[in-house]
């Protein structure tokens, strides 16, 4: 039982102790195993009357015989006993009644009771007080638990729009600006909560315009706007979507995103600055070897060895050294990473280790620092290290071993205090055995090392991080996308995920581009995704349908028919010829048949 539930009753049951005031009743709160949560007594309770129980106390029926509390938590009923807890007292005249207390979600948390010696007292009063105690009990824990749901989901919306490059202001039905996120603060060059509060027309200078906008219902969509501010003239394309709640009810507020052409230009180049973004907050997934990952990411995050980071291309990496390198003690530090793979041998040294001015044609005048330079005091990610050629190799192995660079090109030594990071999706045990890479480097290396797991060892996390990439690519394509359909999460889970999260990231992109509707269905999917129910792709599914046998000819022959009387209408010639909307639209694909044809006839 959460604390939320536990703090909720030590004020209802104060209530209730004064209700059933009886120097000789014993009310007892228990959670689900049936475990004393807490106890309200009177110390001046007859002897005979005393229970020895403590907060903590086991009252199953293993432990305590058959009583009110057991029962009703397992029967979820109210349970009324004539007796009392021989566990407890000795007493035989004596009652204990016990009622479940549910969740929001209806499921049993615990339960609440009393005990009390039977008198000539009206037991209704009794029943009925304890009935509406828990009632009031649960019916507070529920409010709670749907606001913190509420909350949950409204912080994880914000939070959505704090990853794109758009600036965003959400609004109320007075216009009275509720929420800015980061990329807003900085194209106005204000900060949140000298926004916040104010009237968007007001703060914007737009005369009555977003008012007016509210009011008729009106959206926009990359309108170019100048804002007249304090500091300067502020130009942005404009996008204004309607916020709505229930179908047909007036609008609720305005959600407006603004692209600036300075920020954005500012935002790509800061993907090259040496920050770390993600904490293991961002790692989304519930999986066992998900979770068994982020448990040693946080321990080498306290240590200061080298780590190896193993896992195939798109299992997000990259993520977890910047994880580890904000929860270690070197966040205050530069965070530099580089793809080992990505570089040409011929420059890869250069990159690394700094070089010379002169060091070779095309070289700066003044030279220039190297990786290891740039993450002193901080951490260095050598992502796709698996990929580095063995002549590098062999420096990189020196540059560890003695933590001082060489520039190419130079002569003087430069002292470093770098913590690297490494990452590949080989086998490098294999890589070593085959003397692709140097054992002596692969020790060096994998002091530490973590393995994440692929997409397809975590299927259970598919569907959440679809979400995820959902309401992030909804924001960023102004989008009202409510969810995926059942037959599209069921092509989700069951497809072989060979290119990971990142394959998974273009799929939604993609779906959010395409889609007609407010859901992602399976024809929003690419063509290779298979169909639930028949183990078919889309495409092998429309090559079926291409070999007209007389029965198909008779049903391309029905859906035109049906699109004559039905003047085109998909949703009336569906319904007509006893077809779902969806196979309609790969018939007519499969068919060659235009609804539109039938528009006027």
């Amino acid at each position: 039982m959460n604390k939320r539930y536990t703090s909720l009753a030590t004020t209802i049951i104060r209530n209730m102790y004064q209700v059933l005031f009886d120097v000789n009743t014993t009310i007892l709160l228990m959670d689900k195993e049936c475990r004393v949560v807490n106890i309200w007594s009177n110390v001046s309770a007859s002897q005979e009357f005393i229970l020895d129980v403590n907060v903590g106390d086991d009252l199953s029926e293993d432990w305590a015989g058959e009583n009110a509390f057991q029962q009703a938590l397992k029967t979820n009923q109210f349970v009324e006993l004539k007796s009392g807890i021989e566990a407890l007292n000795k007493s035989d005249n004596m009652y204990n009644m016990a009622a479940p207390i549910h969740n929001a979600y209806d499921e049993v948390i615990g339960c609440l009771g009393v005990i009390g010696p039977i008198t000539d007292v009206n037991m209704n009063v009794i029943r009925g007080t304890l009935k509406i105690s828990i009632a009031a009990l649960e019916g507070q824990g529920k409010a709670g638990e749907f606001k913190a749901d509420y909350d949950r989901v409204y912080n994880q919306l914000l939070g959505s729009m704090e990853t794109i490059p758009l600036g965003t202001i959400v609004t109320d039905n007075k216009m009275t600006i509720l929420h800015v996120n980061d990329a807003t603060q900085k194209i106005f060059g204000d900060q949140s909560k000298d926004i916040v509060g104010k009237r968007v027309d007001e703060y914007l200078n737009t005369g009555n315009l977003f008012q007016k906008m509210r009011d008729e219902g009106r959206t926009l969509f990359d309108e170019e706007m100048t804002f007249e501010m304090p500091d300067g003239k502020v130009n942005c394309e404009v996008i204004v979507s309607l916020v709505k709640g229930e179908e047909n009810e007036s609008v609720q507020g305005l959600i407006i995103k603004l692209k600036n052409a300075e920020y954005m230009s500012k935002f790509k180049k800061s993907k090259g600055d040496k920050i770390a973004y993600f904490q293991f907050d961002d790692v989304i997934g519930n999986s066992g070897k998900l979770q068994e990952a982020i448990r040693l990411g946080k321990i080498a995050a306290r240590s200061t060895s080298n780590v190896l980071i193993l896992g195939e291309s798109g299992t997000g990496k990259e993520l977890f050294a910047q994880s580890i390198h904000n929860h270690s003690a070197r966040r205050e530090g530069p965070f530099v990473a580089i793809n080992c793979g990505a570089m040409p041998s011929g420059l890869i040294e250069s990159e690394l280790f700094g070089y010379e001015g002169g060091a070779f044609t095309g070289a700066r005048k003044d030279g220039q620092p190297g990786k290891f330079e740039q993450a002193n005091g901080g951490t260095l990610f050598l992502d796709e290290i698996g990929d580095m050629p063995l002549n590098v190799q062999v420096s990189l192995l020196r540059v560890l071993q003695n933590k001082e660079v060489v520039r190419v090109g130079g002569n003087s030594i430069i002292r470093t205090n770098v913590r690297v990071i490494a990452a590949t999706n080989h086998d490098i045990e294999k890589e070593v055995q085959e003397n692709r890479f140097r054992k002596d480097l692969y020790y060096r290396i994998n002091v530490f090392s973590i393995r994440i797991p692929s997409l397809n060892e975590r299927i259970e996390d598919v569907l959440p991080l679809s979400e995820l990439f959902l309401k992030r690519y909804s924001v960023m394509l102004n989008k009202y996308i409510t969810g995926i359909d059942p037959i599209a999460k069921q092509a989700l889970i069951s497809h072989n995920w060979s290119g990971n999260i990142r394959e998974l990231e273009n799929v939604i992109e993609r779906a959010v581009n395409v889609t007609r509707g407010n859901e992602i269905g399976i024809e929003d999917l690419p063509t290779n995704f298979k169909v639930l129910g028949t183990g078919e792709t889309i495409e092998e599914e429309e090559q079926h349908l291409r070999k007209i046998t007389l029965v198909q000819e008779m049903e391309k022959m029905a859906i035109i028919e049906g699109l004559k009387k039905c003047k085109g209408n998909i949703s009336k010639t569906a319904d007509m010829i006893g077809m779902g909307r969806r196979s309609l639209y790969r018939r007519l694909k499969v068919y060659g048949i235009d609804n539109l044809t039938y528009k006027t006839k």
